[in-house]
């Protein structure tokens, strides 16, 4: 049982707390902690920067440290000996990353912008974890959630095609950006289109590609080059279970020669939303 008392989470923490002003308090592992357990094991660790593509950990170097995300996003890869790179997956702000079970870490973790991070003695972390059996529940439950994205992962690039695969990815992104109410969900992308491709099992050229199809059929729209706003999240979400009729879709509007503007009521004879007649 987690024990009684103000939970750390909570808009209570008082000034002087050294998670005070912390972003992820509330979703991070720590949260499942009192404020003075919270305190307590905040000191057992540093507050760590890095800067894009600095290595947190290398893949085969030893694992002698645990980490939670504070800012920015980390990427998780593994290298095959002839250099082709396979990304794992990212972190974000909240993740808890660097736990295994062996005695060396088995990918490695970069930041794919600046980045924060509290690090923690893997040693000392162990130890915590012995006296607060209820943070330990809660690492189980970020050990479930893990496996059940592994496993996700897994049937999207066994069975998805290119652009089902980016449609997935771009929905799950507004999981973790902020969004402004009322308006189209947002997905900020943290990391190059490499690192997309790589996660993906693609190339980088289909990335750019399967993005060009998406703004053709006026399923998202790019905000810059890292965001995009999904304007018909129906369309894009059936495209992500898999419907295929979505990748043969015509263009929209043929006849509207200006793409970043919404062309006159007499033009929009095929919507976004609906599959072209026979």
């Amino acid at each position: 049982m987690i024990p009684s008392g103000p939970i750390a989470n909570g808009a209570d923490i008082a000034g002087d707390h050294p998670c005070f002003g912390c972003p992820v308090r509330h979703r991070a592992l720590c949260s499942a902690l009192r404020h003075e357990e919270l305190a307590r094991f905040r000191r057992t660790g540093i507050g760590r920067r890095l800067a894009e593509s600095d290595a947190l950990c290398r893949e085969g170097t030893p694992a002698a440290h645990v980490y939670t995300v504070k800012k920015g996003a980390l990427r998780l890869s593994k290298l095959l000996r002839d250099g082709r790179r396979q990304v794992i997956g990212f972190a974000f702000p909240g993740d808890f990353v660097g736990v295994t079970m062996e005695g060396e870490h088995p990918f490695t973790i970069e930041a794919t912008c600046d980045a924060e991070v509290c690090q923690f003695l893997r040693i000392r972390f162990v130890a915590f974890l012995a006296d607060h059996p209820h943070l330990d529940r809660r690492l189980f439950g970020v050990a479930a959630r893990d496996l059940a994205v592994a496993r996700e992962q897994i049937l999207v690039l066994g069975r998805k095609t290119a652009i089902e695969r980016l449609a997935t990815f771009l929905l799950d992104m507004t999981r973790h950006s902020t969004q402004i109410p009322g308006e189209p969900a947002r997905a900020v992308l943290p990391m190059p289109r490499s690192d997309i491709a790589d996660y993906l099992g693609v190339r980088n050229e289909t990335i750019s590609r399967e993005l060009g199809v998406l703004k053709s059929k006026r399923l998202i729209r790019m905000i810059g080059t890292h965001k995009l706003a999904i304007i018909d999240r129906a369309a894009m979400e059936r495209l992500a279970a898999g419907d295929d009729a979505l990748t043969t879709w015509p263009d929209p509007y043929p006849c509207w020669p200006d793409p970043t503007r919404s062309p006159p009521a007499s033009l929009q004879v095929v919507k976004a939303d609906a599959a072209p007649e026979n």
